[in-house]
């Protein structure tokens, strides 16, 4: 992939991360160079409360819990009774796709998650990395964090926020993560090492749905930039694929009130 740094100051001053994005192709460098060229503007951060009921006077709980994911034989018994019992419609003749998702390739794809799709292997894969959540505006919030497993002594890592898109998920970096996070057993240079994030958006994988109405892509920059305060991170470099470049954006445009 092509990688686009933009070395000016953000809008969050000092304290605010320097603007990373990952683009594919020359699509991507022609965006890169919209997005690292042009002005920036700025958006006030603000506050929000997206959890249900009224937002209490109390201080919400900042602590980060490790969150391990399952599915049990329960679940598993259950999505098979409710596959089970699909009711499918006859396609028209010919139609292809030009009408709907036709009956004839719904059996075919229920079939597989029926009888050939090996959940525990990809449980086991999905937990290959840490995962965890934490409380953010009212959201448990989840999000992986895969530290560098060697460093050289005064080597830092350098802090990176990955957002998926839409239809998406946290899973569609996996592959990336290594040569991220061990750039030196890929070829690639070991002094730009990263340390990555990639949380959920709200509603999405993992993450606690809105309960409110309004939720956008500032509210989903804004949690994200607590989530790497939380961490520990006041400077970071940031990239995100369709919804999630819209997040990042927006997030690299904000500015603390």
């Amino acid at each position: 992939f092509l990688l686009c740094v933009s070395s000016r100051r953000s809008a969050f001053n000092d304290h605010w991360p320097h603007s990373a994005l990952v683009p594919v192709g020359v699509g991507g460098a022609v965006l890169c160079w919209l997005l690292c060229g042009r002005r920036k503007k700025t958006i006030e951060m603000g506050d929000g409360w997206w959890g249900s009921g009224v937002r209490p006077q109390k201080n919400e709980d900042a602590r980060v819990r490790p969150f391990h994911i399952e599915a049990s034989e329960e679940d598993i018994k259950d999505l098979h009774q409710r596959l089970d019992r699909t009711r499918y419609v006859t396609p028209l003749e010919e139609a292809q796709f030009h009408y709907g998702f036709p009956g004839t390739e719904l059996q075919k794809i229920v079939s597989y998650w029926r009888g050939e799709y090996d959940w525990g292997k990809q449980v086991e894969t999905l937990n290959r990395y840490p995962h965890y959540k934490t409380t953010i505006e009212g959201l448990d919030v989840h999000f992986v964090h895969v530290k560098p497993p060697h460093l050289p002594p005064g080597q830092k890592a350098v802090p990176l926020l990955l957002v998926h898109g839409w239809p998406g998920s946290f899973y569609e970096f996996y592959r990336i993560i290594p040569l991220l996070t061990e750039p030196g057993k890929h070829g690639l240079d070991p002094k730009v090492t990263f340390e990555v994030i990639c949380p959920s958006i709200p509603g999405y994988g993992f993450s606690e749905a809105p309960h409110k109405q309004g939720f956008d892509a500032v509210a989903a920059a804004r949690i994200f930039y607590k989530l790497m305060l939380r961490l520990g991170f006041s400077q970071f470099y940031l990239q995100g694929g369709d919804w999630g470049s819209l997040i990042t954006t927006t997030l690299s445009q904000m500015r603390p009130e």
